[in-house]
């Protein structure tokens, strides 16, 4: 088995990944802790309930629209 800069513990009580700094960059970790988070029951059920909403109501805007107005804004 290979020797890697990062650890992962995964026991009876506690589930994390451990690295040093220069492995795991600020925005990673804070992509990895979004996964974590936006991955729950409670956060999909959000998701799932506000997608079903902007269906129903038509408030979703075409993508080509979007487009104009950010080129609106530049």
């Amino acid at each position: 088995m290979s020797n890697s800069d990062i650890t992962i513990i995964d026991d009876k009580n506690l589930r994390g990944i451990v690295a040093a700094r220069g492995r795991i960059s600020k925005s990673m970790l804070e992509d990895i802790i979004d996964l974590i988070e936006l991955s729950s029951p409670e956060s999909v059920a959000e998701d799932d309930r506000r997608i079903k909403e902007a269906d129903d109501t038509g408030s979703w805007i075409p993508f080509e629209e979007v487009k104009k107005r950010a080129k609106k804004t530049r």
